[in-house]
């Protein structure tokens, strides 16, 4: 089943090269039949995964590279199969809202919306560390398309940068796959890069300090962490809507994906050394993004930085180092993506309706767009952390995490401390932008200006039920991350490089 759900949508990104461009039906049938079989497949795996067991799932193997015995091997545990849903779900949310958005549908764009989509669940399924480098680097081909030609603004600029700062951390990444790999060999003399395999390797803490750097970095660009977050804004503001609710909700997901399949199971000594130092950048990054975020009249940049103040918390929750911490960022990351594709979804919506995107410019929404009103109200409300909602619920059970962290070094009082703040400041930028554009009276409003249509309905609706379901009852996401959280933090070094003996276990 795995790798049909890589295998559709690039089966499908090929085909439409072999539509004409004025059979339009053909191509709204194909791309969003594709993502939508995609989203019914990971909608199965999620559903047929086994909580109670915190080893890889729905696995599937074969001979990729026999020589060097790289594998084609995918693979679910708890953490990753949330994140497989949560890519199938914007993908098929991005392409309908092109689809019916969209007057001139370009087929070039609907392909690489589709590789893009391929890449990003290869990254969450990858067992194999070199096939995880290569859906990796698949990644980056479509979004620097997507926003070079169809972007706006400073586009070049931002695709230069965006691509430059994730080729260094690849290259990087590259390097420490490599070490890990030969550390292993010289332990057992077996040649592999089996993720599942490698984990139980006991690296020398010398070792695991500069490989744990180089991981990390890649990681860091792309979730991003400050201070690596400087392409952000660019790329985002650059970005095409439905292109950016993938990027922003999935794609930046796969760096702290990264941290807690690579960093945390591979370098244990380096993450207890730098881990906290690591949590202060990440408590650093929410509370700069979000008072960057009060200041932005532009609402889609005003989301962007929101972003990575909200990303910043993620990471928080990843190196508290306990089963809390990892438990929320997990829900987090998938709560996140869910919040912040429907303000972007609504950002786009406003901006086609009045034809800006100022918050000076909108005031009194409201009277003339109510269904809208009560939808952004309830989003809004989910981004702040309101009790009851989706994004309460990740943020608390990473402060508890973050509370009671023995890894913090004494500072997780304070770290819990800015985030009270960073919650505070949330508060201050959602309503200012709610307010701004829904509230008050505007008579310079256009006077067809209309509500949402049905097709807005079918976006952001289901948005709304999985932000209250998940904000009421957060059991059946949280039952199944917790044992495999708890299984990445205790995992065990069999294989022993001083004595070069190999015990372990294929989980």
């Amino acid at each position: 089943m795995l790798p049909l759900i890589i295998a559709i949508p690039l089966i499908a990104a090929i085909a439409l090269f072999r539509v004409p461009s004025e059979s339009k039906n053909w191509i709204r049938n194909i791309s969003i039949g594709a993502s939508g079989l995609v989203l019914l497949l990971a909608l199965g795996v999620f559903l047929g995964f086994d909580s109670s067991n915190p080893a890889m799932q729905f696995v599937h193997e074969c001979s990729w590279v026999s020589i060097l015995n790289i594998k084609f091997q995918l693979g679910v545990d708890g953490v990753s199969v949330l994140m497989v849903l949560l890519t199938a779900l914007l993908s098929c949310a991005s392409i309908f809202y092109y689809l019916t958005s969209t007057k001139n549908v370009s087929i070039a764009f609907l392909a690489l919306m589709l590789v893009l989509e391929a890449g990003t669940l290869g990254v969450f399924m990858a067992l194999d560390t070199v096939l995880f480098y290569v859906f990796w680097e698949v990644m980056l081909i479509p979004a620097y398309f997507l926003i070079g030609i169809w972007g706006e603004g400073n586009r070049i600029y931002a695709t230069t940068k965006f691509v430059l700062y994730t080729l260094v951390g690849s290259l990087l990444m590259l390097v420490a796959i490599i070490g890990v790999t030969i550390v292993h060999y010289e332990a057992t003399h077996i040649l592999t890069f089996d993720i599942q395999t490698l984990i139980h390797t006991d690296i020398p803490k010398e070792d695991q300090i500069w490989m744990f750097v180089c991981f990390f970095l890649a990681f860091a660009i792309k979730v991003p962490i400050f201070p690596f977050h400087s392409w952000l804004p660019h790329a985002y503001g650059s970005c095409p809507i439905p292109a950016l609710v993938v990027l922003t909700g999935a794609m930046s997901k796969t760096g702290a994906y990264g941290l807690i399949r690579f960093c945390l199971p591979l370098f244990p000594e380096a993450v207890e050394i730098m881990g906290f130092v690591i949590a202060g950048m990440a408590v650093t990054g929410m509370v700069y993004g979000a008072w960057i975020a009060i200041a932005q009249t532009d609402i889609k940049s005003l989301v962007a930085y929101s972003s990575i103040s909200h990303l910043g918390f993620i990471v928080l929750g990843i190196f508290a180092l306990n089963g809390e911490g990892l438990e929320g960022s997990v829900l987090q990351m998938f709560n996140h993506g869910i919040i912040a594709a429907a303000l972007f979804f609504i950002v786009d919506i406003i901006e086609k309706k009045i034809g800006s995107r100022d918050l000076a410019q909108m005031r009194g929404l409201k009277g003339k767009m109510p269904a809208l009103y009560g939808i952004f109200m309830l989003v809004t409300m989910a981004a702040l952390g309101l009790p009851g909602l989706n994004g309460f619920v990740g943020e608390f059970l990473i402060l508890v995490g973050v509370w009671t962290s023995s890894s913090m070094s004494g500072l997780g009082a304070i770290y819990v401390l800015m985030g009270g703040l960073t919650i505070t400041f949330a508060a201050i930028y959602m309503l200012f932008f709610f307010q701004g554009a829904m509230q008050e009276q505007n008579e310079k409003l256009p006077a067809d200006l209309n509500d949402i249509d049905r097709n807005h309905y079918a976006l952001l609706i289901p948005a709304c039920v999985l932000i209250v379901f998940i904000g009421l009852f957060p059991k059946p996401f949280v039952d199944k991350i917790s044992p495999s959280a708890e299984y990445i933090l205790t995992v065990e070094k069999t294989v022993k490089t001083s004595s070069g003996s190999d015990s372990s276990d294929h989980h």
